[in-house]
């Protein structure tokens, strides 16, 4: 949930963006939500907000509008444009200029300039009293030397006046004042996307032409930031073009453009056609072991051969994949053994770790061995759902039209669990402490205590890396031309400039440190790092790496073991403890000052030290199961008792904060209490549960959670846990418009995200997943070592 991280800094930007965009100057400071909204809802009843708006979308048509369409350095040379300078004269009548001074009599602006508006079915073409009743397109041209794009924003502006068909579409398209500025419609003003795209423009029987390209330009007053214009301008034209043409403050103005970012859609570069070919390969492996899987059947067994499927899957019990249990790992192995190793040789065996027979079989079985928490694959599916459902919410902030509406939902009792959602990170860090304490454990019982802790890391980097380098390959590469839209480049552009960087553009620089799990540490800032969602893999593989230290101790020198346990947990407490206070952690989503730290901040987020606490919980659950598993017995009120106790310890943690949305914050003391101790709290009630569970004292729970429709989606959560982000980023950036929320539409894309990221982990698993995994049995002997 690492998204989250955003929610309270764009919260604070909304409020004071609302009330910026009404009033031009300095905005009014805004100290919480109360204050906000009583000011917008005083604005709606003050007559003067219709001047205001229009006096809104006059200083965007002075920033914009006039620099693109009237300039002398604009107007084209005469050597390519000698047909335009014979073109006969554009009158304009007594009562257009009357008209148009008339509706220009309100704009800032104190220059003599000419510019065009032209509204969806109108044109308007507006001229400064001083200039004369006839305009001319100008027959004789500056000698001023002016790039391709300063001719071409030329030729459109004397096609524009000339009323050219393709002229007057792009200028229709360009972005401008919508309604429902007071729900917060002041974020993007996009304008019409397709529009703008469907143009063009050929000259002299299309020796020369140009189409049109679109683009963001980013307003500020002061520091504040004002709406994003969409403009729509020959395809000739950079962002450093833009910028030099756009980006030039004026005089006495707080007003000014700050960037230009427009959407050119980008070549294949050599690392995407690697891909490709990579991709290409494997699907060729795929083909040929999957034809060879069928012959081989055929040819062993006749048609009953195709009733055997391999039988060697393990199931995973984490979102990154630790197996169900030691014995069913033990026994499924030496059956991959016996099935795949017998007279079809090393070539051969290859082959068959591609093939989607075996490898969709593993996926879509249901069976699992006796001793497998089988719990925790409930507990695992419905935690990624919950980080999906986080995930919807905060991907799309900035898209909504309507974003006051944001206060509204957030003060709900019942959308509680959704802004609280970051927990379900915690029960992943909880299932995986738990599960290689619990299968070590018991893989050390069986083997004497002994274990090939070398193997113990390189198993665990390879069962998550292949698929994990090629889903960042895949998003480095390839995703920038899965779709487009307005905001598609501000994510996906692989040729960013310095200061306008893209998540591709950082995973460009960083993607190595994902590869060598210190993407947490390095680089420093969370929204730089290469597919930044990803900061959990970097905690939980650091986790991973300390471990063996507590379970070796716990093994053979408990009260060692115990010692050194609790020694991560006070320095994770000490940790939180520290930075809360030193930071003045605000535990609302909401700061309450520009400068104030919230619980998304990162120095909390994503460190390990700040997070091990519910790795560690896990870990002392799974030593607890494997010493006592069959062999407790509980009294009926004990575990009544129990459950009350985890019940109201979550619920307690995920509804804490909710008088922090009616006036009624936590103190300062108890702000650091809950920051050193929520997530730690939520981890000992999931603890009870998977406990529960597995000692027979479940209940209903346990049946739902340990129900067999979640066994094939939990073998397939982590391939989807990389995808769904993805996922989310190619839908909403290509969205050609705002999106106004509504509690519907909202769930609706929720369930959407859902099906489309498992049904992509699906294709990803049983591509690029399952044959790693094969390949890695069968090369490295897995069975060997845990």
């Amino acid at each position: 949930m690492d998204s989250l991280l955003v929610l309270p800094r764009m919260i604070q930007f909304i409020l004071i963006l609302a009330i910026s965009s009404l009033c031009r100057g300095q905005p009014q400071l805004v100290l919480n939500e109360e204050d906000a909204m009583k000011f917008i809802a005083k604005q709606r009843y003050i007559n003067s907000y219709q001047a205001k708006a229009e006096e809104m979308q006059a200083a965007v048509d002075e920033l914009i509008l006039e620099p693109l369409m009237y300039s002398e350095v604009l107007e084209p040379e005469i050597d390519d444009f000698q047909t335009i300078a014979s073109t006969k004269t554009l009158e304009l009548t007594t009562t257009d200029t009357t008209r148009a001074t008339k509706n220009s009599s309100n704009m800032p602006t104190t220059a003599a300039v000419t510019y065009v508006t032209v509204y969806s079915t109108t044109m308007s073409i507006v001229t400064n009293s001083t200039k004369k009743n006839v305009t001319e397109i100008p027959t004789t041209m500056t000698t001023k030397h002016s790039t391709k794009c300063r001719r071409d924003l030329g030729t459109f502006q004397i096609d524009l006046l000339k009323e050219e068909h393709y002229a007057l579409m792009m200028i229709d398209s360009y972005g401008k004042l919508p309604p429902g500025l007071l729900q917060g419609d002041f974020t993007y003003w996009f304008g019409l996307y397709d529009e703008c795209l469907n143009q063009s423009r050929k000259i002299d029987d299309g020796k020369d032409n140009f189409k049109a390209e679109y683009c963001i330009a980013g307003l500020y007053s002061g520091k504040t930031k004002l709406p994003s214009i969409g403009i729509c301008v020959p395809d000739s034209c950079s962002n450093s073009d833009l910028m030099e043409i756009l980006g030039l403050k004026k005089p006495n103005s707080l007003l000014f453009v700050s960037y230009v970012i427009c959407n050119k859609v980008p070549e294949y570069s050599t690392a995407a056609i690697i891909c490709l070919i990579f991709l290409s390969f494997f699907g060729l492996m795929i083909v040929s072991g999957t034809i060879y899987d069928v012959l081989k059947r055929w040819r062993e067994n006749g048609q009953d051969g195709f009733e055997r499927l391999a039988e060697d899957h393990t199931g995973e019990n984490s979102i990154n994949g630790a197996p169900a249990s030691s014995k069913e790992m033990s026994s499924h192995s030496h059956q991959t053994v016996k099935i795949t190793k017998t007279s079809v040789g090393l070539f051969g065996n290859i082959l068959l770790c591609f093939s989607l027979l075996i490898n969709g079989s593993k996926i879509l079985k249901t069976k699992q061995g006796e001793q497998s928490l089988g719990a925790l694959n409930g507990i695992r599916v419905i935690s990624l759902w919950w980080v999906m459902l986080g995930h919807t919410y905060i991907f799309a902030l900035t898209l909504f039209s309507n974003l006051t509406k944001i206060l509204e939902v957030l003060s709900r009792f019942t959308f509680q669990a959704v802004g609280n959602a970051t927990f379900s990170v915690d029960s992943f860090f909880f299932l995986s402490g738990l599960l290689v304490t619990y299968l070590t454990l018991k893989y050390l019982q069986k083997h004497n205590g002994k274990l090939n802790w070398v193997m113990f890391f390189v198993h665990r980097y390879l069962r998550l890396t292949p698929v994990y380098a090629m889903v960042i390959f895949i998003f480095t590469t390839l995703a920038p031309h899965f779709a487009n839209g307005p905001l598609y480049q501000s994510v996906f552009d692989p040729n960013a400039a310095p200061g306008e960087e893209s998540q591709v553009s950082y995973c460009q620089k960083y993607w190595w440190t994902n590869l060598l799990y210190i993407n947490n540490l390095y680089p420093s800032n969370l929204i730089e790092e290469c597919v930044d969602w990803s900061w959990y893999l970097a905690n939980d593989m650091q986790f991973y790496i300390i471990s063996p230290f507590v379970i070796y101790l716990l093994y053979h020198y408990f009260f060692v073991g115990v010692a050194f346990w609790s020694a991560l947990l006070i320095t994770c407490f000490g940790s939180l403890i520290g930075i809360s206070i030193k930071l003045d952690i605000y535990t609302g989503l909401i700061p309450q000052t520009p400068d104030q730290k919230t619980l998304g901040t990162q120095e909390i987020y994503v460190r390990p030290w700040t997070r091990i606490s519910t790795y560690l919980v896990g870990m002392a659950i799974g030593y607890i199961l494997y010493k006592y598993k069959n062999r407790v017995r509980m009294p009926r009120y004990v575990v009544i008792m129990g459950w009350m106790a985890a019940t109201g310890i979550a619920l307690a943690v995920v509804y804490g904060l909710y008088g922090n949305f009616h006036g009624d914050p936590l103190n300062e003391a108890a702000s650091v209490a809950y920051i050193t101790l929520s997530r730690f709290s939520w981890s000992v009630a999931l603890a009870w549960v998977a406990f529960a569970c597995a000692t027979g004292y479940g209940g209903p729970v346990n049946s739902l959670l340990s129900w067999s429709f979640w066994i094939p989606l939990s073998r397939i959560n982590y391939c989807a846990y990389l995808l769904h982000p993805i996922i989310m980023f190619v839908f909403y950036y290509s969205l050609p418009n705002m999106i106004y929320f509504t509690d519907l539409l909202l769930v609706y894309f929720f369930i959407g995200n859902i099906v489309l990221s498992y049904a992509a982990a699906f294709i990803l698993s049983v591509s690029i997943e399952a044959p790693f995994m094969a390949l890695e049995k069968l090369l490295l002997n897995r069975d060997k070592s845990v």
